[in-house]
C-alpha cells in the first residue's frame, strides 16, 4: 500500500480534499492510505506556539524545527521512515517526471508544509530529502503544493485509475500536452465536435489527437517541443500537414452557405473560370462546360448554392435530387443502398479560399442539404486524376464504390470514379437528430 504523511497546521482542510473521488475510493480499497498530521500537537510549548521571529530581523514568522521534528520522528516510529519532502518555492520545479519518479521508486512519502516566512533551515538541512516547488510563484503556506504532490503520484499508483491509458494519454507524460477532449451534446451553441471523432474509425481518431498534441505542444509549450523526437515518418506526416493548415488564409467571418442568387453569378464565374484552369486540362469540364447558363438552370430548379466568408462569394456548388441515370450503370462496384439519394455536382472554391477548410465546410453544408431534404445518401463522382476532390471526399467519410460514365460532350472524359457518404447524425442538424459525415 502506497502511504502519504502531510505535515501541515490544517490537517482538515488538506485531509477532506484528497479523502474524496478517485483518491477515496483508493483510499478505501486500501490501495493508498493519505494521513494529515497537526504540527502544533508535537510542539513542547503550552500555548501551542510553533513559530517565533526570524533572527537577524525581519518581517513576519518562521516555523520553528523543534515542532517540525518532533512531528516528523512521531511518523516515523509509527509508519517507518520515508521520502521527506518540504514544498518550498526554493526547491526544484514539479513536473511528471517527478510525479513518476517518487510513485516508482518511494512506497511512502512524508510532506512538509510550511507556512509564514518558512521553515528553520535546520530541520531541512537535517532530515528533509528534497525540495520540490510548484512554480514560479510563492503561496501562502505548503497545502496547496502538498495535495497537487499527492493527488499527482498517487493517481499514477497501481490500480488507482482503471487502466494505465488513463494517465499515459494525458499531457506531459511523453513530452506532450494532451489532445482537446468532447463530450455530448455534439453540437453545442453551434460548436460541433471534430468530425474525425465521431468516425468510429479507431485509426483516424488515433491520428487526429496524435496531430492536436502536437499542434498544442508547439503553440503552447515550445520548450517542450523543442525536446520532442519527431523523427518517425508518421510524425513527419503530421506536420506536414500541420504546416500546411496553418499556412491557410483565414477566412473572414461569417461563413454562410445559401440559395445562389442572380446577383451572385458574376463573383461565381470567376470561379469557374479558376476552377477550369485546373480541371480542363484532366479532361474533366471544358470550355463549354459547365457555364453560367448552367448556374441559371440550377437556380432555377432550386439546386444551386453559394458559400460566402464575410458577405463575399467564396464557393459553389450544384446538390440534386434527381436521380442519376448513370449511376445506375455503376461498374467495378456497386452502390451500398438502393435507397433516395442526392448528388453533388459543379462545385468549386475560388483561388484565395483553398486549403482554407472552405471545401470542407461546402461538404458539410451538402450533409445538412441532404438530411433537410429526407435523405440519408450523398454522392458524387470525379475524374480520377481529380486527386484534390477524391482527398476532399475521403476524409469527409466517403467511400469509393465503383466506376460510372457521365454524359458528356467529345471534348470532356465520360469516365469517373463514383463515391458515397451514409449520412449519420450531422454535426449541423442537430435538431434532425443526425449525426456528421
Amino acid at each position: 500500500m502506497y502511504r502519504i504523511d502531510i505535515m501541515t497546521l490544517f490537517p482538515d482542510t488538506v485531509g477532506d480534499v484528497l479523502s474524496e473521488s478517485i483518491l477515496g475510493r483508493a483510499q478505501e480499497r486500501d490501495l493508498l492510505r493519505i494521513e494529515t498530521h497537526q504540527i502544533r500537537d508535537h510542539t513542547r510549548n503550552k500555548q501551542k506556539q510553533v513559530d517565533d521571529y526570524p533572527y537577524g530581523g525581519g518581517r513576519g514568522a518562521v516555523l520553528q524545527a523543534d515542532p517540525l521534528y518532533q512531528c516528523w520522528r512521531h511518523i516515523t516510529d509509527t509508519f517507518g521512515k520515508g521520502r521527506t519532502i518540504y514544498l518550498s518555492p526554493c526547491g526544484k520545479p514539479f513536473d511528471q517526471e517527478a510525479a513518476r519518479r517518487l510513485a516508482r521508486d518511494y512506497a511512502h512519502l512524508i510532506l512538509v508544509c510550511g507556512h509564514y516566512e518558512g521553515i528553520d533551515q535546520r530541520f531541512i538541512d537535517g532530515y528533509v530529502d528534497e525540495e520540490i516547488s510548484l512554480g514560479d510563484f510563492v503561496l501562502t503556506g505548503g497545502e496547496i503544493a502538498a495535495m497537487a504532490v499527492a493527488d499527482a503520484v498517487c493517481r499514477l499508483v497501481p490500480g488507482v485509475l482503471s487502466d494505465p491509458s488513463c494517465f499515459e494519454n494525458e499531457s506531459h507524460w511523453d513530452g506532450l500536452l494532451e489532445y482537446p477532449q468532447y463530450s455530448r451534446p455534439e453540437v453545442w451553441h453551434e460548436m460541433a465536435v471534430p468530425r474525425e471523432l465521431l468516425s468510429g474509425n479507431h485509426s483516424q481518431v488515433a491520428r487526429w489527437r496524435r496531430k492536436q498534441q502536437l499542434l498544442r505542444t508547439r503553440e503552447r509549450r515550445p520548450d517542450l517541443y523543442a525536446k520532442l523526437d519527431l523523427s518517425s515518418q508518421e510524425d513527419q506526416k503530421l506536420l506536414a500537414e500541420l504546416e500546411r493548415e496553418l499556412s491557410r488564409p483565414p477566412l473572414p467571418q461569417p461563413v454562410e452557405c445559401r440559395p445562389a442568387r442572380q446577383e451572385d453569378l458574376d463573383a461565381m464565374e470567376i470561379i469557374l473560370t479558376q476552377a477550369k484552369a485546373l480541371l480542363i486540362p484532366i479532361g474533366q469540364w471544358s470550355a463549354h462546360y459547365p457555364t453560367r447558363e448552367d448556374f441559371v438552370s440550377d437556380m432555377a430548379r432550386g439546386e444551386c448554392y453559394v458559400l460566402t466568408c464575410g458577405g463575399q462569394v467564396g464557393g459553389f456548388f450544384t446538390l440534386s435530387a434527381q436521380p442519376e441515370a448513370c449511376y445506375a450503370a455503376i461498374t467495378d462496384g456497386k452502390w451500398s443502398s438502393d435507397q433516395p439519394y442526392t448528388v453533388l455536382h459543379r462545385c468549386a472554391i475560388a483561388q484565395q479560399w483553398r486549403g482554407s477548410g472552405l471545401a470542407d465546410r461546402m461538404i458539410r453544408e451538402c450533409g445538412r442539404l441532404a438530411l433537410a431534404m429526407g435523405r440519408r445518401w450523398l454522392r458524387a463522382d470525379t475524374h480520377k486524376q481529380n486527386k484534390a476532390m477524391q482527398n476532399l471526399l475521403r476524409r469527409n467519410g466517403f467511400q469509393y464504390r465503383g466506376n460510372v460514365l457521365v454524359d458528356t460532350t467529345a471534348d470532356r472524359d465520360p469516365r469517373r470514379l463514383a463515391f458515397e457518404v451514409r449520412l449519420a447524425n450531422h454535426p449541423n442538424a442537430a435538431s434532425t437528430g443526425e449525426e456528421s459525415l
